[in-house]
């Protein structure tokens, strides 16, 4: 006997739903251990990484009003203004101890919301291979001990769009918060604005990360009291220009397209950079514009946003491969309901592999050899095209075979 749900082709067993209390018990604990054994082992590290540079960023946002001056500054004037306030508040070692915590906390969170939710969707062991899969997911892993605030801005634009068309102005804000911090998912409002259902969402979403990023240029105009820096413009030009530079143009960790074609020996370039970005665009745009917006196929909307967003830029460091994430899920979880042919789970297996090659930093603490941290990044850098072009193939499977509800 099974029980039938409107969402899924694959019902869970009468025995699945009825399940022990323990075993229930031990779903509710699983997704966060994850975060509590990187926090035993976070626990020996005294290193700041990235977040200190953003730190001394925001020592120099406070003092001059220009932390693109670094050359270790890409990030946003309102995370600028972040930045600054932070630095005025505590010596480094503190708010850096403080971030990891939240990092911790916020992959704990992550993992336990989104698997409490399909445990009654799904088999257990469909379950547990997901959440194991997540668990030991290594560009989560690398932005934490990176202390980079990719799982939080994530975090931000995912309960946004969870909020998409029931709370609309709460959902724009969270995702315009999100892009103001770190526009990692820059493309979801187009997304959002792309069908009349989410465009509410969607139009808040862009007055949200506006408004927020004029607070930020506001706050470096007041300290380098030169009212020429509420120019966004050229604000974006500085960082367009760091793409371009010694730290991120040819670079292996750089998994962006722009960074690959440098690789390959065309030099980077404004026009590289937009013509790149409008070809992810128009990729998005076709992949999205027919695709209905059900309750299982419109986390496909989220989860090509975020995918593509990352590409677009001249910065696409590995730990962004958290992004391709949402993808993995979504394409695993419909894989399973729709008996997906083996080619599938073997392409899907392969991108899941590739994403696992590169564990920096904590690779280059201990020590690896530096022949192995090339050739794993060289190998990573493959893995978010081929969840796109698996993707892509099943999104024609999917539109001659008529969408599922």
């Amino acid at each position: 006997m099974r029980v039938e749900r409107l969402d899924v082709t694959r019902s869970v067993t009468v025995d699945d739903a009825r399940a022990p209390r323990s075993r229930w018990s031990l779903r509710r604990i699983a997704p966060v251990l994850p975060a509590l054994l990187l926090a035993v082992i976070a626990v020996g590290f005294r290193y700041t990484a990235d977040f200190g540079l953003a730190y001394q960023g925001g020592i120099e946002a406070w003092t001059s009003g220009h932390p693109q001056r670094l050359l270790t500054w890409t990030a946003t004037p309102f995370f600028a203004l972040v930045m600054a306030l932070t630095s005025r508040a505590a010596p480094l070692e503190l708010p850096v101890r403080i971030f990891m915590a939240i990092d911790l906390v916020v992959w704990a969170v992550l993992l336990s919301v989104v698997w409490t939710r399909l445990s009654d969707k799904v088999r257990a062991g469909w379950w547990w291979a997901t959440l194991a899969a997540a668990a030991v997911f290594a560009p989560a892993v690398s932005t934490i001990f990176w202390l980079q605030p990719n799982l939080i801005v994530f975090a931000l634009a995912l309960g946004g769009f969870a909020l998409v068309g029931r709370r609309n102005r709460s959902a724009g804000f969270l995702i315009g918060l999100s892009i103001a911090l770190k526009p990692i998912v820059v493309l979801l409002p187009l997304a959002l604005l792309l069908r009349r259902q989410t465009r509410a969402a969607g139009a808040w979403s862009v007055v949200a990360a506006a408004l927020l990023t004029v607070a930020g240029l506001g706050f470096l105009a007041w300290r380098a009291a030169d009212v020429a820096v509420l120019n966004p413009f050229d604000y974006l030009a500085g960082f367009l220009s760091k793409g371009r530079g010694p730290i991120a143009a040819c670079v292996v960790e750089n998994y962006s397209p722009v960074a690959v074609l440098c690789r390959l020996g065309l030099a980077p370039s404004v026009g590289i950079t937009l013509a790149v970005g409008m070809v992810i665009v128009v990729i998005g745009w076709l992949l999205l514009r027919d695709l209905p917006m059900t309750k299982v196929t419109r986390w496909q909307v989220f989860a090509a946003s975020c995918l593509l967003s990352g590409m677009l830029g001249p910065i696409d460091w590995a730990s962004y491969g958290i992004l391709m994430a949402p993808l993995f899920l979504v394409l695993a979880y419909e894989f399973w309901r729709e008996s997906a042919p083996p080619p599938f789970w073997i392409g899907l297996g392969l991108a899941y592999l590739l994403a696992e090659l590169v564990w920096d930093p904590l690779e280059s603490l201990a020590q690896a050899p530096v022949a192995v941290v090339v050739v794993s990044y060289s190998a990573g850098q493959f893995s978010q095209y081929v969840v796109l072009l698996l993707w892509i193939r099943w999104r024609q499977i999917q539109s001659r075979a008529g969408w599922s509800t």
